[in-house]
C-alpha cells in the first residue's frame, strides 16, 4: 500500500503548484510538473512485479506474440508492441513499461489539452481507479486511453474519426469496437428517448449473461479463464464499487438545478457517457468479467466529475471537498480489498 499511497502524495504535492489556466498549460515549469507526475505513473504501473490480476497470462502472451507473425485480425497492436519490446529488450518487463507508457501517457495529455481543471482530471484518474485498475486489464486499459483520445470527435459528431478511433482501440482488445455504437446514443440535449434506450441495452445485458459468455467463448476460443469468470455468483462486484461509479450520474440529478444554465456540447455529450457507464456498471454487477468491459465508458468521468464540481456555487463548495474525501477513501478502500493489487513488487526484486 505504501506505493499507492505515495503516488497519490506526491500527486497531489506537485498538483498544489499548480494553476489551471490556459497561460499555465504553456508554462515550461507546469509542462515539467505534468510530466513528472506521468512519468511517476508510468514508473508504478511500468516496473511492476506480479502485480494485476492476468500478470502471468500477459507474460506468456508477450512471447507468444513475438514468435508468432502479426496477425492482423487478433489483436495487432499488442503483436506490434511485442516485436519492438524484444527488439530493445527482450523481455516480458520490458512489454509492460511500454503498455504502462501507451495506456498513461495519453490519458495525461489529453487532460492537459482539455484546457480544463486538469488538476481535478488527474487526481480523478488516480481515484476513480482507472490507474490502478489497468493493472488488472492490461489490453482494455490501453484501447479504453484510445478511446479517451478520441473523446473530441465523439462530442463534434465526427461519425468517420470516431470509426477510426474504435478500430485502433480495438486492435489492443477486440471488444472496444463495442464503443462504436456509443455515437448514436449522444445527443446535444438531454432526450429521455435516448435515455430510455440506454436503460434498455442496460437491461438486455442484465438478462443475457448466458448469450454474452457463449459469444465470449467463441471470441476467446474457449479459453478456461472465461469459464472461471462465467461463474457469476461467486464472481460478483463489489457493490460499493458499482455505487461510487454511478455516483456521478446521481450527482447530476440530485444539483440539477445548479446545470441547467450552464449546458453545453461537452456536458451533454458526457452526460450521456457516464448515464450510460452507470446502466452498464448496474448491468453487469453479477459477473467481474464482464463488468472489466466498463472501463470504455468509465474514463470518461474523469473529465465528467470535475466538470460537475466546477459548476458548483462558491456557498457549495465544501460539497466538493467532501466528495472527494469520499472518493479517497473509496480508493484506499479498493486497493486494501483488491488481493492482486495490495501488495505492491517491484520488477527489480524478481
Amino acid at each position: 500500500m505504501i506505493v499507492y499511497v505515495s503516488t497519490l502524495f506526491f500527486t497531489m504535492l506537485v498538483l498544489s503548484f499548480t494553476k489551471d489556466t490556459y497561460v499555465n498549460r504553456i508554462n515550461v515549469t507546469y509542462k515539467i510538473m505534468y510530466f513528472f507526475i506521468a512519468l511517476m505513473l508510468i514508473c508504478v504501473s511500468g516496473f511492476r512485479y506480479y502485480v494485476g490480476t492476468d500478470y502471468y497470462n500477459y507474460a506468456k502472451d508477450y512471447y507468444l506474440f513475438k514468435n508468432n507473425d502479426i496477425d492482423f485480425l487478433n489483436q495487432p497492436a499488442l503483436a506490434i508492441v511485442s516485436k519492438i519490446c524484444s527488439y530493445i529488450y527482450d523481455d516480458y518487463a520490458s512489454w509492460f513499461l511500454i503498455m504502462s507508457i501507451i495506456t498513461v501517457l495519453p490519458v495525461i495529455v489529453c487532460i492537459i489539452k482539455r484546457n480544463q481543471n486538469i488538476k481535478l482530471c488527474i487526481l480523478f484518474y488516480i481515484i476513480l481507479g482507472c490507474w490502478h485498475l489497468s493493472f488488472n486489464i492490461v489490453k482494455q486499459a490501453a484501447a479504453a486511453s484510445v478511446l479517451l483520445c478520441g473523446y473530441v470527435y465523439l462530442k463534434d459528431r465526427k461519425l468517420k474519426q470516431w470509426f477510426f478511433v474504435c478500430i485502433l482501440a480495438s486492435t489492443f482488445h477486440i471488444s472496444a469496437i463495442i464503443m462504436f455504437p456509443v455515437f448514436f446514443l449522444i445527443d446535444n440535449k438531454i432526450n429521455h428517448k435516448r435515455i430510455v434506450l440506454v436503460l434498455l441495452i442496460g437491461i438486455i445485458v442484465a438478462l443475457s449473461y448466458d448469450r454474452l459468455f457463449d459469444i465470449i467463448v467463441v471470441l476467446k476460443q474457449g479459453k478456461s479463464v472465461v469459464s472461471e469468470y462465467s461463474n457469476t455468483k461467486n464472481n460478483a462486484v463489489n457493490f460499493l464499487r458499482i455505487m461510487v461509479n454511478c455516483a456521478p450520474i446521481i450527482f447530476f440529478y440530485t444539483l440539477n438545478r445548479r446545470y441547467k444554465k450552464n449546458m453545453c456540447k461537452d456536458f451533454y455529450c458526457l452526460y450521456y457517457l457516464s448515464f450510460l457507464n452507470a446502466v452498464l456498471n448496474i448491468a453487469s454487477m453479477r459477473s467481474v468479467y464482464l463488468y472489466r468491459f466498463c472501463c470504455y465508458t468509465n474514463i470518461y468521468n474523469i473529465f465528467f466529475l470535475p466538470l460537475l464540481l466546477e459548476l458548483l456555487l462558491k456557498k457549495e463548495r465544501f460539497i466538493k471537498y467532501i466528495i472527494i474525501s469520499f472518493y479517497i477513501i473509496f480508493w484506499w478502500y479498493d486497493l486494501y480489498k483488491g488481493s492482486t493489487t495490495v501488495e505492491y513488487n517491484w520488477i527489480f526484486s524478481r
